[in-house]
């Protein structure tokens, strides 16, 4: 007659010591804008950050990032190092955020930031007029009518493959990879290089970590990061 008086003894004893076990914190930034100013409550601080007189004219937040931006600068806030980084005389049309990067582009030109490093890197003039953004945890990428300009983030640098009309491209954390009507170029991190295959006429493609798959009308053409090795097969 006493077991369930004793089994819900030792529940009640459960619970409490778990109730009792360190919880673990989660934090997100939390942004708020108005005609003139930007505040960012930030959760571990414990205190707002603002930046007053900045007239914001965009911004995004994503789990630890807050970006912001007007016609001068762009402005990145990382509640992991309680801090905003800016890169003056930018003025981007528009803004992605990923877990560790920001980036902002113009007309002409992109930048991102990199929470790694704690800077911005801005890139040389994009090859044509933009056609759209691409942003993994780890890479950065602007399609352009005339080329395709990736951020690497071991050479912490834009590398851009020029004359080359981009249909589409798919981006992963590793590798990178475009395409137009005939041929397929992409960027390896791991050898910190260009890779091109011609005549392929590629129609879609998957982006793995170290593998991508580009795929023709009749064949699937692999090209392997680990080993810098193309293989080819019926689709």
């Amino acid at each position: 007659m006493r077991k369930p008086s004793v089994c819900l003894f030792f529940a009640v004893v459960t619970a409490i010591l778990i109730l009792s076990l360190p919880q673990p914190v989660v934090a997100e930034v939390r942004l708020f804008v108005d005609r003139v100013t930007v505040r960012v409550d930030d959760p571990t601080l414990g205190q707002p950050s603002i930046l007053n007189d900045f007239y914001p004219k965009g911004h995004r937040t994503h789990n630890n990032l807050a970006l912001v931006w007007n016609d001068r600068s762009v402005w990145v806030y990382d509640i992991r190092v309680h801090q905003w980084m800016s890169q003056d005389g930018f003025a981007p049309l528009s803004g992605l955020l990923s877990d560790e990067l920001a980036l902002a582009w113009e007309p002409g030109r992109a930048a991102v930031y990199d929470s790694r490093d704690r800077r911005w890197v801005v890139s040389e003039a994009l090859p044509g007029k933009i056609k759209g953004p691409l942003l993994s945890r780890n890479m950065a990428a602007m399609t352009c009518t005339e080329g395709f300009v990736v951020y690497d983030p071991l050479l912490k640098a834009w590398q851009t493959a020029g004359n080359f009309a981009v249909r589409q491209a798919q981006l992963g954390d590793n590798l990178a990879v475009a395409w137009d009507e005939k041929d397929a170029i992409l960027y390896d991190t791991t050898v910190r290089q260009w890779v091109v295959k011609e005549g392929i006429v590629p129609q879609a493609a998957i982006v793995e970590p170290y593998k991508v798959s580009i795929y023709s009308a009749e064949k699937i053409y692999v090209y392997d990061a680990m080993t810098h090795r193309w293989q080819e097969g019926p689709r």
